[in-house]
């Protein structure tokens, strides 16, 4: 199962509907003030587009574009107090592992990055959440593509990476058993530490880079800038 949340953070236009024009998606989830962008933007290019989940508090879109999607039999709303524990982007997780219960599950995100750092840092936590559960979550942003890898293999093409750049960031206080063949700077059973950059702004060179990480835990980051 697929399923996008739209969160409310700043959306790059043409990746996210670029996004929505090249997959297909069981659940679509608009968070709060990210349905301006759904009614302004995705309503302009793609009329025909549909979403199914709306999420928050509701604090931060219009009346008049709420009232558009408020009330169609068609849309679930999951409205919530404005003082509340956990964000709105962290309650869209929380539904897309509902909705996705029993099967293989990828959660895409976008408008998960924005100025502040706090907002930021806590989605990018949320990958941790999604992985933990046995899905796979990726944020896509204006430059940036990010997943969390966990003892696992990736393979990048090398004509569908999202930029020039891919770096891996620990999460885990340790990596060990890295090793990442077809880049410019290739890795051979590597140990790297919480705060080291060994991995930082690799390039792939060959037709696909691979990257495993035989015990740890890390982001993957393909950056265009």
């Amino acid at each position: 199962m697929k399923i996008l949340i739209i969160t409310g953070g700043r959306i790059d236009h043409d990746s996210a509907l670029r996004l929505l024009k090249e997959e297909t998606f069981d659940h679509i989830i608009v968070v709060d003030g990210s349905l301006a962008f759904w009614d302004e933007v995705v309503m302009k290019e793609m009329p025909e587009a549909e979403f199914d989940q709306l999420v928050g508090d509701f604090d931060t879109i219009s009346p008049e574009i709420l009232d558009k999607y408020i009330n169609r039999a068609d849309i679930t709303v999951h409205r919530f107090n404005p003082v509340k524990d956990n964000t709105d982007t962290d309650i869209a997780v929380r539904l897309a592992l509902q909705l996705g219960e029993g099967g293989p599950l990828t959660v895409y995100l976008i408008g998960a990055f924005g100025t502040r750092v706090d907002h930021t840092l806590s989605t990018l936590q949320l990958l941790v959440r999604l992985k933990n559960a046995g899905a796979e979550g990726i944020i896509i942003g204006a430059k940036n593509r990010v997943r969390l890898l966990r003892d696992e293999t990736a393979v990048l093409q090398k004509k569908k990476q999202y930029g020039r750049y891919v770096s891996l960031i620990p999460v885990s206080e340790k990596l060990t058993g890295l090793h990442m063949t077809g880049f410019k700077y290739e890795v051979d059973g590597a140990e790297e530490t919480l705060g080291d950059s060994l991995c930082v702004s690799n390039e792939i060179t060959a037709e696909r880079g691979e990257i495993t990480i035989g015990k740890g835990t890390a982001f993957l980051i393909e950056s265009a800038d």
